[in-house]
């Protein structure tokens, strides 16, 4: 069952080049979560599945890894080959 990620923390709340902080989404149940990036990357190696929804399509959220090494969440690339996760309003 996937987990739907409706909002991101940044550290600049309107900036795209930060990196995101924490995500909050609602469960397949409908209840509100919040998790640290952290918690989410353990979340997916767990085999649980989030993804973000914009119009009537949904992209997977997948962990990736930087240049430096350090993983990080961000959506399967789709047409426009962004990132859906910082298209999400703060919170």
């Amino acid at each position: 069952m996937s987990n739907r990620i409706t909002h991101v923390r940044k550290p600049e709340a309107h900036s795209t080049l930060e990196h995101i902080e924490a995500l909050k989404g609602i469960d397949p149940h409908g209840k509100e979560w919040e998790a640290t990036v952290s918690d989410i990357i353990s979340s997916i190696k767990q085999g649980r599945e989030f993804y973000v929804e914009v119009g009537r399509y949904k992209f997977a959220a997948v962990i990736a890894t930087s240049r430096a090494g350090r993983e990080y969440i961000r959506t399967r690339p789709d047409v426009t080959m962004l990132d859906n996760l910082l298209s999400l309003p703060p919170f």
